[in-house]
């Protein structure tokens, strides 16, 4: 859940969202790397939909959401079609970018790439369409950070309330399917 919203700039960031867990755990689930995924590109997203134009203002979103969607692939064996395999011999190799491992072949390595981009692809749609869904709602918080330039979590909540959304609870996000 979003804990707290933030335009305010802090070194590098123009602004951030807090995210943090509704408890500790050592593993993640398929469908919550997706999610993540999804959340991730809100920034993208909003930013094309707004102002018809991207900033370099979700790029490290993007390095976060590309190294986290290389490491489905490649580390955790989370891709149907490249299977249980870890095809990269460390978390560090994957999450600064250096790849595959050298003895992969190209071919195995631009099947990696493809699956990335499925999962990225995926998730952007699926972000994208509730954006587009929701609009109200997104236009409510911007003027609202506008105005008060950070939202805690329970002031987020409202406005989702107040434009028919329900906030997520422990229970609907374990059990909600992949869509």
């Amino acid at each position: 859940p979003v804990h707290k919203i933030s335009i305010i700039s802090r070194g590098r960031a123009a602004g951030y969202t807090l995210k943090l867990p509704l408890e500790d755990r050592k593993m993640q689930s398929r469908k919550e790397f997706h999610d993540d995924i999804a959340v991730s590109l809100g920034g993208y997203i909003a930013e094309k939909m707004v102002f018809g134009d991207i900033t370099t203002g979700a790029s490290n979103d993007l390095q976060v959401l590309s190294a986290l969607a290389r490491n489905m692939v490649a580390r955790y064996g989370m891709s149907d079609k490249m299977g249980p395999i870890a095809f990269v011999a460390s978390a560090q190799r994957a999450m600064f970018g250096e790849g595959v491992d050298g003895e992969q072949s190209e071919e195995v390595a631009a099947a990696i790439d493809a699956e990335v981009k499925k999962i990225i692809t995926g998730a952007y749609k699926r972000a994208e369409d509730v954006m587009k869904k929701h609009r109200d709602a997104l236009n409510a918080i911007a003027e609202k950070l506008v105005e008060v330039e950070t939202l805690e979590r329970e002031e987020f909540e409202l406005i989702l309330i107040a434009h028919g959304i329900t906030p997520k609870k422990k229970e609907d996000i374990e059990h909600a399917p992949l869509a």
